[in-house]
């Protein structure tokens, strides 16, 4: 199992989109210090997963038996860590 954000003050989609930068379709790997997240809309929730590696990336990409919207947005590494810590590690 990943990593997900779940911020305590508000959803997920606000706290995306107020400190990650929406992109629609995102290349690996990302900038240095930088992350992907992937909103990707469930049945009933919303999944923000913090995309750690190329491995994950592939797992999030859109695909003939997995359909549910996605959305991306890329955030500076210590945005993400401030709301998830159990990600650093990671990330380095």
């Amino acid at each position: 199992m990943g990593y997900y954000i779940n911020p305590r003050d508000c959803t997920k989609e606000e706290w995306l989109d107020k400190y990650g930068e929406h992109i629609n379709e995102p290349l690996w790997p990302p900038d240095s210090k930088e992350v992907f997240v992937c909103l990707v809309q469930n049945p009933g929730f919303s999944a923000a997963a913090v995309v750690y590696d190329e491995r994950e990336f592939k797992e999030f990409q859109p695909s003939s038996h997995d359909t549910r919207p996605r959305k991306w947005y890329v955030l500076r590494q210590g945005a993400v860590i401030g709301v998830c810590p159990e990600v650093e590690s990671v990330l380095a």
